[in-house]
């Protein structure tokens, strides 16, 4: 009898094994197959060619990651004349002078950088962002969160696949660096 059962175990393994087995050869046939899809990226964009983009910066109580996210936002790789920030303030703490400082240091830099607070906080960061979008008319839309530094060639990278006319919305993995160590999804 032990034999017998030990042999049926043996062959159900050795079944679950094969069908585990098929299914990466079929993986495998499937990722070489479009391969060439995914590895394609897009051409660059020209400077002719570069939207108009607002990158909305939604923050509640930020105070201390506040002045790095500004100072990553307006570092970006993007001409001043089609960039727009908007600093989507809801807080209630001292983070509110601090962002209306920054916001005014920048500006007087030639900046096209708002400060929106909102003392209600109705829809909380929804609508924060959805009054953002109120104040800006732009094309395109970035948005990142406080706690985030935008690699500055973040825009350049992300738009030429956006030109795909299916595509509504791009996003990319978190990635410390450049561009490239995600590929937008």
């Amino acid at each position: 009898m032990l034999p017998r059962t030990a042999l049926i175990v043996y062959g159900i393994a050795l079944l679950l094994l094969s069908l585990v087995s098929l299914n990466r050869y079929v993986l495998v046939t499937f990722y070489r197959r479009s391969r060439a899809r995914w590895l394609d990226h897009p051409r660059a964009l020209s400077i002719r060619e570069l939207p108009r983009v607002v990158v909305q910066l939604p923050i509640y109580n930020e105070r201390y990651v506040l002045g790095r996210l500004l100072r990553s936002a307006i570092a970006l790789d993007y001409p001043k004349r089609l960039l727009s920030i908007q600093v989507l303030d809801d807080s209630t703490d001292d983070t509110v002078e601090l962002a209306r400082s920054l916001v005014n240091r920048y500006r007087a830099q030639g900046f096209d950088i708002s400060h929106i607070h909102r003392s209600d906080r109705e829809g909380f960061k929804s609508g924060a962002l959805a009054n953002g979008l109120q104040h800006n008319g732009a094309e395109f839309i970035a948005l990142f969160d406080a706690d985030f530094v935008i690699p500055p060639n973040f825009l350049r990278a992300m738009l030429p696949f956006m030109r795909d006319t299916k595509a509504g919305f791009a996003t990319a993995r978190r990635f410390a660096g450049a561009v490239g160590g995600g590929r937008p999804r």
